[in-house]
């Protein structure tokens, strides 16, 4: 059956992704678990025409555009001229959960996609990270009609949203202030702005950029004179000019050497990326390896959580034996070694820079738009390695309330390290504290949760591996 021959889908039956209401293009929907974008009839032959002529496939080929086709449904509304459906790629992550190198890749991926599409006098209008997922370490341009024809007197009308959500934050993570670039990205709509930028950057890079103190002052000048704002905006608006392809591609091209030779991963070390540089000679790592891979093995999950990840090796471990991984850590400098093994060895592993007790909440407009870490980075099966004592002991969490945690994380499997009291890394967190548990206790409160439970040996003898099951 044809897709003229379909009955038509009432609107109310399918759910409009809430972060799209701004597209004048028209909006994302969700309809029996698959991904859709409805264009208005405005715009509905523009873009028919860059999937009939090839252009769509190209830049999803090589440009990366997110797989796009025509959709075998249609809308019960007269406003919409076609229905696209796109690859779905999951888990969704957001930019306040990426390592500046990640950043990065998502503001170059934009960038080359914009001059792409210049060879067909186009013009990507957004640069923005919530248009970008990550399939595993590959950043992907989700927003399709952010591509349209280049009719601006602008030379690129992203310019700003390219500074605020990518150059900026980048600088800032350069000065060793990720945790703050990542905190100011949080607000989706200005990104860091040129204000919040200057006031928190450092001296030395003041200095050394005088253009920054121009425009925060000349910012500044202008927002307290609303005459002056609305005359500025009108004579853009009035504008006649044209911008020659030539120049925007210089423009563009320029950007992107920016960005290329930003520098990231500056702090490529620090406690917790050294971990396994310098663990106790005791430890028999290749023990803990080898029970976890055959785990895996006999497990099969198709997607697994690594919470407390470190450096990786076992996300990089469960992506080799076919699952597809989120990997979560506080540690920006894990994440930066985690991202690019996982780049290197085009791996299904997403890693990102969370903090398990402060997991990104919802967010957006009523809180609704940009779901939580929790609901997206639910997996089949989840690793807890060499994080209960985090939990527990730094966070204070009790184990009742880590089994919660670990329940909403993990569908159906969890591998989970026992701490004992007397291991010896409890004396470099504990700050002092007192604690008292035992191995059944803890198996206890897991219980509650994962009824079916499996104790192993692990790699050393302050510690066991539980392999745990839920009902079915």
């Amino acid at each position: 059956m044809g897709t003229a021959d379909r009955l038509p889908v009432p609107l109310d039956e399918v759910e409009v992704n809430p972060s799209s209401y701004v597209d004048p293009n028209g909006f994302v929907f969700h309809h029996e678990g698959r991904i859709h974008r409805a264009i208005y009839r405005d715009a509905a032959e523009f873009y028919r025409g860059l999937i009939a002529d090839g252009t769509i496939d190209r830049l999803s080929a090589h440009h990366h555009l997110v797989a796009t086709s025509v959709a075998d449904i249609r809308l019960e509304d007269a406003r919409i001229g076609l229905v696209l459906r796109h690859e779905t790629i999951e888990p969704l992550s957001y930019c306040v959960e990426w390592c500046p190198s990640m950043l990065r890749d998502a503001g170059l991926a934009q960038l080359d996609l914009a001059l792409a599409v210049l060879e067909r006098d186009l013009i990507l209008q957004d640069c923005y990270p919530w248009n970008v997922v990550f399939r595993g370490a590959e950043p992907v341009v989700v927003d399709l009609t952010s591509v349209v024809r280049a009719e601006t007197p602008l030379i690129w009308p992203a310019y700003e949203q390219f500074q605020a959500f990518f150059v900026r934050p980048l600088a800032l993570a350069a000065m060793g202030k990720g945790n703050v670039a990542r905190a100011l990205l949080s607000n989706h709509i200005s990104g860091v702005c040129i204000d919040d930028f200057y006031r928190n950057a450092s001296g030395g890079y003041r200095l050394r950029h005088p253009s920054v103190a121009i425009g925060y002052h000349v910012n500044g000048w202008v927002q307290r004179s609303p005459a002056l704002k609305r005359r500025l905006r009108q004579t853009v608006e009035a504008s006649s000019r044209t911008v020659d392809r030539r120049t925007r591609e210089r423009f563009l091209k320029k950007q992107y050497a920016i960005l290329q030779h930003a520098r990231v991963g500056a702090r490529t070390a620090d406690v917790w990326s050294a971990y396994y540089d310098e663990i106790d000679a005791i430890v028999d790592r290749d023990a803990k390896v080898a029970a976890v891979r055959a785990a895996l093995e006999r497990l099969r999950p198709a997607t697994v959580v690594d919470a407390g990840c470190n450096t990786g090796v076992f996300s990089l471990l469960a992506a080799e034996a076919g699952a597809r991984v989120v990997s979560l850590d506080s540690s920006e400098a894990c994440i930066e070694r985690l991202y690019a093994n996982a780049k290197t060895g085009s791996l299904a592993v997403t890693p990102l820079v969370v903090d398990l007790c402060a997991p990104t909440p919802p967010s957006g407009w009523m809180a609704r738009q940009y779901p939580g870490l929790i609901e997206r980075a639910r997996s089949e099966l989840v690793l807890c390695l060499g994080l209960m004592h985090h939990l527990h002991i730094a966070g204070r969490q009790s184990f009742p309330r880590i089994a919660e945690l670990l329940d909403a994380l993990a569908a159906r499997h969890l591998i989970f390290e026992f701490v004992g009291q007397d291991d010896p890394n409890n004396e470099l967190i504990g700050g002092g504290r007192s604690i008292h548990y035992t191995l059944d206790e803890v198996r206890g409160a897991l219980a509650v949760r994962f009824p079916r439970i499996e104790v192993l040996a692990s790699d050393r003898p302050t510690r066991r591996l539980l392999v745990c099951e839920k009902n079915r």
